[in-house]
């Protein structure tokens, strides 16, 4: 037998040398080399980030950064349900005191009509401190050639939040290129912040004319805006009594101001961040404050690449904030109350990844590699099941076998269609408009929508009232009886012949108008062409009109020009719209439909520009009431008005379900407060062992290839004979 070369067997040697090293480290981890080890939780962000400043973001999405990076006043109880206020920042809960026109205090709750002015004074608890950050510096310099972050500059340092950081806070608000979306409603209650907008623009003009005589261009202006000092502009709405004594003076009374001081837009702001990125090192490394927000929260920003990912890291000044002592006895069940009384935040870091498609976004959830995910409905199937046996759907048994748990919540949202009341076609309070809102409220039947294009997750509406909200009754007390019915125990659509009778009495038989014998076409106007399901629910909402006779057409635009079509009132049937509580109080959706909130006139969230005389005298009665048995009736007054008028078509709230791994502990879904990152606890090494063990590598492959290799080069090769 002829030896084969030695190189042959160096060869082989080489290749399963190299072979077995690289099955070794066989990962498919997406994340760096140990840090599935680290106290590091990992989640995804699959929509734009357009806006971190707590004076402009306006996206729930948003919200679930910013919020655990800023801290306002008061915060909800993280478990209590129904939602709970608690001080954050303050020693207390402010109390409102009431005055007369001539500034006597009012004794007790008085009527709203008697107060002309009320004060909440707000007290700080001493030794909160900022976030560590250059800004605090006074030696900040550079720390490289072309700086990228904040972090390239040093050295970093602190200082504690201040009363004046709130009168920063709130004049910046006012500043009108703050882009505040709020500031509208802000101004209809804070005194005098009208007046505060004015004052900001008149400083903004006086630095602008400054820098112009210092030989300043144009362009140099436009590229640094001019910051005023908030601090030296007055403010009636606030009253900075000492360090850490401050007090908010409203125009009105307004027992809602409450629920303001829980959100971002009255976090402490320092100038210092402000005056920081004002700097041209700063401004050259395109480092705005919009996206390196700087607060007294849990977390601050680590890294901000809005396009791959953003990086919270451990706040290291963090206030002694603790987890809650009392919780539900659900709570008590699903282990959310071992932390008890502990000190916040449990995680070092918190990872954002960039993941706009779902898919790869729920395959590395499988895999562990993200701690908790929503539920794709592509992957509804794969990962609920129902028992055998029937009953409650339910995780599936791989699911289960993996310890992931089930989360379901019905958010305080309300989505909707909106019909224009400024069409002289379905908007209006005639008798004909209304009856043909009805009729179209009937056939659009929000229950076979959510079977069909959410797997059955959510709760028909019965009007703007979600589920949770003071005044909101489970039918059949809160049952909407001009579109649906109790029978047999449960909610059940009218019929579509009573839709077709109204749809008659409005004047359009079968869908044709008596008066011009013309048939009845609709227009829907959206800013949906590029959604991927865009296509199938116009289809379904074109069938469903077609049972009435009516043909419904779609009129689409780019997201530009519908914003300005709606602006301006040049609708006739929107598409899709939702309210997302700001406050979980019934004012903040009821008015939704008060007439001064018009968008049109007023450029309120009056999206419909409904106007009612008799729906705005209730709306105003029960906007300044505490909750009780008679704010509950001016509620139910409203809400039949707007069921009869049906300016809207009332859809669905949406059951939100989450699933979360089991080495991810404290998980609760919020729907109101987005600062839960701090309540969270993981177990990283449970993390690690569950991902080697969901994650191994197929090697036998590899293997069988390689022995076929080695056999093709050390199998004997026979010799060929010359002829």
């Amino acid at each position: 037998m002829r030896r084969l070369p030695r190189k042959i067997y160096l060869l082989v040697a080489l290749v399963w040398a190299l072979a077995l090293v690289l099955l070794k480290s066989c990962d498919n981890s997406p994340w760096e080399e140990g840090a599935a080890a680290q106290n590091t939780l990992f989640t995804t962000i699959s929509a734009e980030i357009r806006n971190l400043d707590p004076a402009a973001s306006n996206y729930t999405h948003e919200f679930a950064i910013l919020d655990n990076v800023v801290e306002p006043p008061l915060t909800y109880h993280y478990l209590k349900r129904p939602y709970a206020l608690l001080p954050m920042l303050l020693e207390e809960l402010p109390v409102p005191v009431f005055y007369d026109p001539e500034g006597r205090v009012l004794s007790g709750n008085p009527p709203a009509e008697q107060v002309a002015r009320t004060e909440y004074t707000l007290r700080l608890r001493p030794g909160i401190a900022y976030q560590p950050h250059p800004c605090f510096s006074s030696e900040a310099r550079p720390l490289v050639e072309l700086p990228e972050t904040p972090w390239d500059f040093g050295p970093v340092a602190s200082r504690e939040v201040t009363a004046q950081d709130f009168h920063t806070s709130l004049v910046r608000l006012a500043d009108p290129r703050s882009g505040c979306t709020v500031f509208a409603q802000l101004e209809g209650f804070l005194l005098g912040l009208g007046d505060t907008r004015q004052a900001v623009a008149r400083e903004i003009q006086s630095l602008d004319q400054q820098r112009r005589e210092a030989g300043e261009s144009p362009q140099e202006l436009e590229a640094s805006p001019s910051l005023p000092d908030y601090d030296a502009i007055p403010c009636a709405a606030i009253q900075v009594k000492d360090r850490y004594t401050f007090t908010y003076v409203l125009s009105r009374k307004y027992p809602q101001f409450l629920y303001w001081l829980a959100m971002h837009y009255f976090a402490p702001v320092p100038q210092e961040a402000l005056a920081f990125f004002q700097r041209p090192e700063a401004r050259n490394a395109g480092l705005r404050f919009a996206n390196w927000p700087v607060g007294c929260g849990p977390f601050f920003l680590k890294e901000c690449n809005l396009n791959f990912r953003i990086v919270l890291e451990r706040n290291p000044f963090y206030h002694d904030f603790r987890y809650p002592e009392e919780g539900t006895p659900q709570d008590a069940r699903e282990g959310r109350l071992q932390d008890a009384g502990q000190k916040l935040p449990f995680l070092d870091q918190v990872v954002f990844h960039w993941e706009p498609e779902a898919l790869p976004a729920w395959t590395k959830f499988t895999q562990g590699y993200y701690d908790f995910s929503g539920l794709p409905a592509d992957m509804f199937h794969q990962a609920l099941a129902l028992p055998p046996g029937g009953g409650e759907l339910g995780l599936s048994p791989e699911m289960a076998r993996r310890g992931i748990a089930m989360t379901t919540s019905v958010p305080p949202i309300t989505y909707y269609y909106a019909f224009n009341f400024r069409d002289p076609v379905v908007g209006g309070l005639g008798e004909r408009q209304r009856l043909l809102r009805q009729a179209i409220s009937i056939a659009l039947d929000s229950p076979q929508f959510i079977q069909i294009f959410r797997n059955g997750n959510g709760v028909p509406a019965q009007g703007i009232l979600p589920p949770g909200i003071f005044g909101a009754a489970n039918p059949p007390e809160g049952l909407n009886h001009y579109v649906n019915q109790w029978r047999e125990g449960r909610v059940q659509r009218l019929s579509l012949e009573i839709a077709r009778q109204r749809l008659a009495q409005a004047g359009y038989p079968g869908g044709v108008d008596r008066e011009t014998g013309n048939p009845l076409v609709l227009y829907l106007d959206h800013a949906a062409a590029g959604q991927p399901d865009f296509k199938s629910r116009f289809r379904w909402l074109q069938d469903r009109l077609e049972e009435l006779g009516i043909r419904l057409e779609e009129r689409g635009f780019d997201l530009n020009r519908s914003r300005q079509r709606i602006s301006q009132g040049n609708w006739q049937f929107l598409y899709g719209r939702a309210w997302v509580a700001d406050y979980p109080d019934p004012e903040n959706f009821l008015m939704l439909f008060a007439s001064q909130n018009g968008h049109v006139e007023h450029h309120g969230p009056n999206y419909a520009n409904y106007s009612n005389p008799d729906y705005d005298r209730c709306f105003q009665a029960l906007e300044t009431m505490e909750d009780s048995p008679e704010r509950l009736a001016l509620i139910r007054q409203a809400t039949e008005i707007l069921a009869r008028d049906a300016p809207v078509v009332w859809d669905f709230h949406p059951r939100n379900l989450a699933l979360v791994h089991p080495w991810l502990h404290n998980f609760q879904p919020q729907t109101i407060a987005y600062d839960n990152l701090k309540y969270l606890r993981l177990d990283p090494e449970r993390r690690l062992q569950c991902q080697k063990e969901w994650n191994r590598p197929r090697r036998w492959p590899v293997l069988l290839l390689l022995a076929a290799f080695t056999l093709l080069m050390l199998l004997p090769r026979q010799k060929t004979s010359a002829s």
